[in-house]
């Protein structure tokens, strides 16, 4: 088993390496993560405009009756005022991640941040914009055009990173503010990143009727559609908390392709909310922080419990020590401290777990059991509370704590296994 760990090690920490070092990987990963508090601030206000019930609601509790009903006639009358500061975070997340994903790119090149994201921001603005009557096309800035916002990103700073490396640009002569060398040494880089991208939009727009977006919305789908469901997520979950296990961080292979998916999902799932429509989407930013990651990456909260009443003082005091950070979906302590890496007994729960945890929360979300999750509550919240504030949905309390006895009994005997390997040597080393 130490020679297939050894093997298994020596190939994939190259991999790591690699994806864990890329720059483009880095920056859709910083933009990505760069946006959560715009959604976590949207969804509150959310909140507060949607109300999860309607006007025949009745608890039986005079005074709980009074005040929901109170809540809904505010939320009904100030709707717009309530909705402002949604629209202005959480409707333009796109926008955002436009930013953040072509500033992390801009550092990594050590080239000049400012002028570079006003640049990009401009391009991707130019990109979404019909030439008829150049109205900007909103829609290409909410969830839906994140990954078009990323390309686009990562593609006018690579252009204007190549002009400038050639020597394409204006020189200005010493003593001159840098604040002004910095712009005219942007105008070539800029201008040539302008004639490409938005010369691609004037010829998509002349030859098809149709703005990138709508195109790239359609390609899209397509993909999406192909990754988005509970065969693929599974799958990817399962190999994401496999290569975990070897200390391939989750972020940076599988989280690449999955983390676009349920940002765009939550944010849809809100926007369908704040329209009066029902949610559809399933995998989101919460449905994975909450149901899939228990505790942290592989659901060890309740592995933590289990730990505590262990007969080696060594898993004992590791689950004093873990609990708490777990509690809070933080358990790195547990991870490297158990450990879970590269231990060949307690990987295999740490893999087969959060794939259980999946399917499940997928179907019991999928036959209307418990909603969709559409308010991105912070991913340390406690998951029981986390979850019923992410869906508006008590039940989905009860289904976090259905998910940590299924994970405990999947846990158990691998954590027995491994109690029974530290025991001895527990006992041999007051002798030794």
């Amino acid at each position: 088993m130490s020679n297939l760990l050894a093997k298994l090690e020596s190939r994939l920490m190259p991999i790591a390496q690699f994806f864990g070092s890329q720059r483009h990987f880095i920056a859709v990963r910083d933009g990505i993560v760069s946006a959560i508090p715009f959604t976590i601030i949207g969804s509150l206000f959310l909140i507060i405009a949607a109300p999860p019930f309607t006007a025949d609601i009745s608890t039986g509790i005079v005074f709980l009756d009074s005040f929901l009903l109170a809540w809904l006639h505010f939320a009904e009358a100030n709707a717009g005022y309530i909705m402002a500061p949604y629209h202005a975070s959480m409707g333009i997340m796109s926008l955002f991640i436009c930013i953040a994903s072509a500033y992390s790119l801009t550092n990594s090149y050590k080239k000049q941040p400012l002028s570079y994201v006003l640049s990009t921001v401009c391009i991707y603005i130019m990109v979404i914009t019909p030439i008829k009557d150049g109205s900007i096309l909103t829609s290409a800035m909410e969830s839906q055009g994140i990954l078009l916002s990323v390309f686009v990103a990562l593609i006018s700073v690579e252009i204007m990173r190549f002009v400038d490396d050639k020597g394409w640009t204006i020189r200005m002569p010493k003593g001159v503010p840098p604040v002004v060398s910095d712009s005219f040494s942007s105008l070539f880089p800029f201008g040539i990143a302008v004639i490409i991208l938005f010369g691609l939009s004037l010829v998509c727009q002349v030859t098809t009727g149709k703005l990138i977006p709508d195109i790239f919305f359609s390609m899209f789908a397509n993909v999406k559609a192909s990754v988005d469901n509970v065969y693929m997520i599974t799958l990817l979950i399962g190999l994401e908390s496999f290569l975990f296990g070897f200390g391939v961080h989750p972020t940076t292979i599988v989280g690449a392709i999955i983390n676009p998916i349920s940002l765009m999902n939550t944010t849809a799932n809100a926007e369908m909310i704040a329209k009066g429509m029902e949610a559809t989407n399933i995998y989101t930013d919460p449905f994975f922080s909450f149901y899939i990651g228990i505790g942290g990456a592989g659901a060890t909260l309740i592995l933590c419990f289990m730990l505590l009443k262990s007969k080696s003082k060594q898993m004992k005091e590791l689950g004093k020590i873990a609990v708490i950070p777990s509690i809070f979906n933080i358990n790195e302590p547990l991870i490297f401290g158990l450990p879970i890496f590269l231990n060949p007994i307690m990987i295999i729960p740490f893999t087969i777990v959060p794939m259980v945890n999946t399917i499940i929360g997928w179907v019991v979300t999928a036959i209307g059991l418990v909603a969709p999750a559409y308010i991105n509550a912070p991913w340390t919240a406690p998951a029981p509370f986390a979850a019923i504030l992410s869906t508006m949905d008590w039940k989905a309390g009860i289904l976090v704590i259905c998910l940590m006895a299924i994970d405990g009994l999947i846990w158990y005997p691998f954590m027995k296994i491994y109690e029974r390997q530290l025991l001895p040597k527990e006992e041999e080393e007051p002798n030794g």
